[in-house]
């Protein structure tokens, strides 16, 4: 990030010099009113730094979304700047009695330090299987870090929540086709420097077998074709073992929300067991990194715990059991990501709410058109 604040303010200072000759050549040469003409030589400076950033700042970045960058820089940056520029300007110039070129320079002064921070944790971000978010992502792009006490008290959320035998939980009674989706944490668990989603999710699928069903989650060479367009790949390796299935699985998810774009390289351990009436199918991750750009071939992984605090545990409890000729499919997800800024949980919720009711419709889709 140093370097990314010296460049961009590097590029800030060719702008400013920029802005400054248009604005003394049009109204020394020109004799145009300077406020005029401050709004069109901070909108000529803006469009010359939007092209160096692109170039240099952050010249990482795909360059099929400049486009969309651009309206972003346009939004903010320049919302800001011309704001800024036109009023302090006006202010230094009337009541400070300042030259209109030594007002025009406090003012890009002032707002350099604010243009920095917008460009940085917006513009030029291009950053769930439970929690995507735009006002939350806003304020994922912060980077943070996974604490031990965070990790101690996620390990111990997990240790009670599978210390009560799943088989002897009760069954959820959703009506019709659709999901019966129940937030089981809506306070995030009270972790120091954390946040537990905890959703769980059932259906009743017509006509279909707990066989069929769990032949689609256990589907993983189709994943990305059952779970799109979230997932990206899927691929598993069986244990060798004696008995119920287990599998080393590794998956790429990628999910956008408005202009952002978030993606994850996961590994988990998957478990098939069989208790009473029930299967059970139980994914815990082993190892999630976050993509920095977002964007295939997801090569640019952060290093663990250490990105912007998106999803850092993920572990997923499918329960099938047969009734009559529906199977009961229900699916339990529980998370672990930084809390949630001021104002935006309720957006986190809804997109993780979303998620999993994507989840068990795309399972319902795919078994019956498979069987």
């Amino acid at each position: 990030m140093i370097q990314q604040f010296v460049r961009f303010n590097a590029v800030g200072i060719l702008g400013a010099a920029v802005q400054l000759a248009v604005l003394r050549f049009c109204t020394q040469s020109l004799g145009i009113q300077y406020v005029i003409v401050t709004v069109v030589a901070v909108e000529i400076a803006l469009l010359h730094n939007f092209a160096w950033h692109e170039m240099w700042t952050w010249r990482n970045l795909p360059r099929q979304g400049w486009p969309t960058r651009l309206v972003r820089f346009q939004l903010r940056n320049g919302v800001i700047s011309v704001a800024s520029n036109a009023v302090l300007t006006f202010a230094f110039h009337e009541f400070m009695k300042l030259p209109v070129l030594a007002a025009n320079l406090a003012a890009i002064l002032i707002t350099a330090l604010l243009n920095f921070r917008t460009a940085r944790f917006w513009v030029f971000r291009v950053v769930l299987m439970g929690t995507l978010l735009t006002a939350t992502l806003d304020a994922a792009v912060f980077r943070t870090s996974l604490q031990r006490a965070t990790i101690a008290a996620w390990n111990d959320y997990i240790e009670r929540f599978e210390s009560i035998s799943l088989a002897s939980r009760p069954m959820l009674d959703p009506t019709g086709n659709q999901p019966l989706l129940v937030d089981m944490n809506p306070n995030g668990g009270g972790l120091p420097d954390g946040y537990i989603h905890h959703w769980i999710g059932a259906m009743r699928i017509p006509n279909v077998t707990v066989a069929q069903v769990r032949s689609v989650i256990e589907d993983y060479s189709h994943w990305q074709k059952i779970y799109a367009p979230d997932v990206k790949l899927a691929s598993a390796t069986r244990v060798a073992r004696d008995g119920d299935p287990e599998y080393d699985l590794r998956m790429i998810s990628e999910q956008s929300d408005g202009p952002l774009h978030f993606a994850f390289d996961m590994h988990f351990r998957v478990q098939f067991r069989q208790a009473g009436d029930f299967q059970f199918a139980e994914s815990r991750s082993s190892l999630i990194r976050e993509s920095e750009g977002g964007h295939a071939p997801y090569t640019d992984l952060l290093p663990e715990g250490k990105d912007h605090g998106i999803l850092w545990r993920l572990n997923t409890y499918w329960r099938l059991k047969q009734a009559g000729t529906s199977t009961y499919a229900e699916c339990q997800v529980i998370s672990l990501s930084r809390k949630p800024l001021f104002g935006t949980t309720g957006h986190v919720k809804a997109r993780a709410r979303a998620s999993l009711r994507s989840t068990l419709t795309a399972t319902a889709r795919a078994t019956r058109a498979n069987f």
